[in-house]
């Protein structure tokens, strides 16, 4: 019995254990997105060089450094030439025209002019010159979102030494006694060595700390530290210190991929025979042999004499050549990585072949990634659209209970209206919320708030469905923008806009909303004054509406299954979902061709792609500016019961939805990782911080660790005496938290001592003991 009672408690502690890890595959890349002013480009410094050498236009400092960036390179003319270099099939190569080069013979090289490109690394040959020439180099890099920047190098070319003096020792070092230095002629070939790449150790291990300004540089250095112990502890081999003093800038030779066109002359030799009546001037040497043919004919017959000449004939053919080499090159070391392409090439620079990366990411979540160097280099990303629900600290669950609506703060942070306490509330970067109205007194002044936005100052636009109002909040302070008309008797007077929901800004900073009463949409400017953009009656029950980056207007329907664009205030043009809402929902195809089930939410990105929040399907649609429209959810990521969805532009492009009865918040963002990355996320690492310092993370630290790091990491070798210590004290610390069970199994021990001492005897069970 005393085992049973054991293995009972047994399934108590499994019970109590909370596991908080998630594991996703992994944000666009590509396809994600920055603020424009996080785009910079940046080719370094200007390059002075020899001809005939080869240098690297190195544009790996521009950021954002997560692979969404554009390279357009721009040339001199007669600088980089299409017949000296192999280019990718995605290369777009702009050439400068014969009467830009003033070259009109035609065999002329072709000069380019401009290379779009997504290669961050340009190998050049300097050309050969007669004086110190200068070429630029012009750069602009842009994302996806069409944010750019642009920066400007300068080579000089030095002019060629002529020097017709050889030494009688030009093998030799020239050597002059009152100088320390000297300088190597040539050196023989039997005493040189060729560069070998830099070799990358595949069973090395970096740590690489991410967003290092979100966290204190104390509580960074302390969680480089207990990450290196841990793992040591734990028996993981070659792990680099990322605590030690690593140098500004480290020396690697790097591989590169190289190819020359090269002419190939090929001589023919062949004879011709010619009458001594032909032209032979074409022929300067004598002829080799002579030909005597008879003539025959009608009347007259006899012999024509011809000679035998060697003709000489040269064909030239391109032969492609690839070949390999090294490059001796010295980069700096980013201590303030921000994304896993930064920590990859610090990586490299450690000559590491595993990373594990470690920071706060951009939705507030302590974020650990393993992957490997062979990985990132050797094999294309995987990319998908994951939803999930936002995990919030006990505080903000407890707060933000039936979220109904959700806004973008101009800096991207969250703001939320909730139906529990009808409050707004602003949650800033650590997902922290707070009452966006200061007065105590005006906090219940929203009585059914419906919709909100915020405008280009911070200022926050929030609707009251049932006071049939529009209020503005800025820096906590409440003032009303409108409300209805009403009667003596406090009834909203015929003809007023009701119930206003969806609320929007446009380009000019006035602020249209949807009033979901009697289907109207309205203009408000600067000044209050109210223009009718959509009459009463013309859509049936709409739902949301949206403003693309031109102002442009647009409107949906669950009940018509479309989305409308209005042209005027009595037209409505359908842009996306079947007439008659009917058909299937296809990808791949117009938006007026798909079938839409249940449009309840709309809105666009930064790059004006329409995104369909549809409610029968739990699909999220987007319609490209070109008309065609795709799901980005997948079967197993399906989000239903949505409120509402709104967008997010700021950094990486992410989609959010409220759930108002699920008390849920879902995020949808843009992953992409390699084929070995592994991902585990501590939530609401901030709140933890604050409640308990960087030590309370330690046991999450630790789950995620195991979590990333199940395959290199060997399991972790106890003793069976260190095993029985550590079950001991488990056990323990289980019976001070539960001291009934405790007073239990002395009941038993004592239970059968005593059927012991009584020769075998039954021992006396309460009655209601459950076993």
């Amino acid at each position: 019995m005393l085992k049973r009672v054991n293995y009972l408690l047994y399934l108590i502690l499994l019970s109590n254990i909370d596991i908080r890890a998630q594991e996703m595959i992994y944000d666009e890349a590509g396809v994600p997105k920055l603020k424009s002013r996080a785009v910079k480009a940046d080719l370094g410094a200007d390059i002075q060089a020899s001809p005939f050498t080869t240098v690297i236009l190195d544009a790996s400092r521009s950021n954002p450094q997560n692979g969404s960036l554009t390279y357009e390179w721009t040339f001199a003319t007669n600088l980089i030439f299409k017949e000296d270099y192999d280019y990718d099939d995605s290369d777009d190569l702009i050439p400068y025209t014969p009467a830009e080069t003033g070259d009109f013979s035609p065999d002329a090289k072709t000069s380019i002019k401009r290379m779009i490109t997504r290669n961050k690394y340009i190998e050049l040959d300097i050309p050969d010159v007669t004086e110190e020439t200068q070429f630029f180099v012009f750069l602009r890099v842009q994302n996806h979102v069409g944010s750019t920047d642009t920066d400007t190098l300068l080579i000089t070319v030095e002019a060629p030494i002529v020097d017709s003096y050889t030494a009688a020792f030009s093998d030799a070092m020239q050597v002059q006694e009152d100088i320390t230095s000297f300088t190597v002629v040539d050196e023989a070939a039997e005493y040189r060595e060729p560069l070998t790449e830099t070799v990358i150790n595949a069973d090395y291990l970096t740590i690489q700390a991410l967003n290092k300004d979100r966290l204190n540089p104390m509580e960074v250095s302390i969680v480089n530290a207990f990450i290196f112990d841990f793992l040591k502890e734990r028996g993981v081999k070659n792990i680099l210190d990322p605590n030690r003093k690593i140098p500004d800038q480290i020396q690697v030779n790097k591989l590169f991929q190289r190819t020359r066109l090269e002419p190939d002359t090929v001589l023919l030799v062949s004879t011709d025979t010619l009458s001594v009546n032909e032209d032979r001037t074409r022929f300067q040497e004598a002829p080799i042999d002579t030909i005597l043919k008879e003539i025959k004919g009608d009347t007259t017959g006899g012999l024509e004499t011809y000679l035998v000449y060697r003709r000489y004939d040269t064909v030239t053919s391109i032969d492609t050549l690839f070949y390999t080499e090294v490059v001796d090159t010295t980069l700096k070391y980013n201590f303030y990585c921000q994304d896993y392409d930064c920590a990859a090439e610090n990586a490299y620079l450690e000559q590491a072949g595993q990373v594990l990366a470690w920071g706060i990411n951009n939705y507030s979540e302590l974020e650990f990634h393993y992957f490997t160097l062979n990985d990132i280099y050797a094999s294309e990303p995987l990319s998908r659209w994951i939803a999930e629900p936002i995990i919030f600290s006990p505080y903000a669950d407890s707060m933000l209970r039936y979220p109904e609506s959700v806004g973008i703060d101009p800096d991207g942070s969250l703001v939320i209206i909730t139906g529990n306490r009808q409050k707004v509330f602003k949650l800033g970067k650590d997902l922290h919320p707070l009452n966006a109205i200061k007065d105590n007194a005006l906090k219940d002044a929203i009585t059914y708030p419906g919709g909100i936005t915020a405008g280009f100052l911070g200022e926050l636009y929030v609707t009251d469905k049932y006071g049939h109002s529009i209020y503005k909040i800025y820096e906590g302070e409440i003032n009303t923008v409108f409300t209805s008309s009403r009667d003596k008797d406090g009834f909203v007077v015929q003809g007023e806009p009701t119930a206003p929901t969806s609320v929007r800004v446009n380009p000019q900073g006035e602020i249209v909303v949807l009033f979901e009463g009697d289907g109207s949409i309205h203009k408000f400017d600067l000044n209050g004054q109210r223009t009718t953009l959509l009459q009463s009656g013309i859509l049936e029950a709409p739902s949301d509406i949206a403003l693309s980056s031109n102002g442009s207007l647009f409107v949906t329907s669950s009940s018509l299954h479309q989305v409308f664009r209005v042209a005027n205030d009595s037209t409505a043009v359908p842009i996306a979902g079947t007439q008659g809402g009917t058909g299937a929902a296809m990808d791949g195809v117009m938006s007026l061709e798909s079938f839409l089930g249940e449009p309840v939410s709309i809105d666009f990105d930064a790059s004006d792609r329409l995104y369909i929040a549809d409610n029968a399907f739990g699909s999220i649609r987007v319609v490209n500016p070109d008309g065609m429209i795709n799901t980005l959810t997948e079967k197993d990521n399906r989000v239903f019961d949505i409120a509402q969805m709104r967008i997010n532009n700021q950094e990486l492009t992410t989609l959010y939805t409220t759930h108002t009865l699920g008390h849920e918040v879902t995020r949808l963002r843009y992953h992409t990782s390699s084929n070995s990355s592994k991902f585990h996320y501590i939530y609401f690492p901030h709140y933890t911080i604050k409640q308990e310092g960087i030590y309370g993370l330690e046991d999450s630290i630790r789950a995620a660790l195991e979590s990333v790091l199940t395959g290199p990491k060997p399991k972790e070798k106890r003793s069976i005496i260190r095993k029985l210590k550590d079950s001991n004290r488990r056990f323990s610390e289980y019976l001070k938290r539960n001291p009934l069970i405790f007073g239990l199994l002395l009941l038993l021990i004592n239970q059968g001592v005593s059927a012991a001492l009584g020769d075998g005897g039954t021992a006396d069970l309460p009655p209601d003991f459950p076993f």
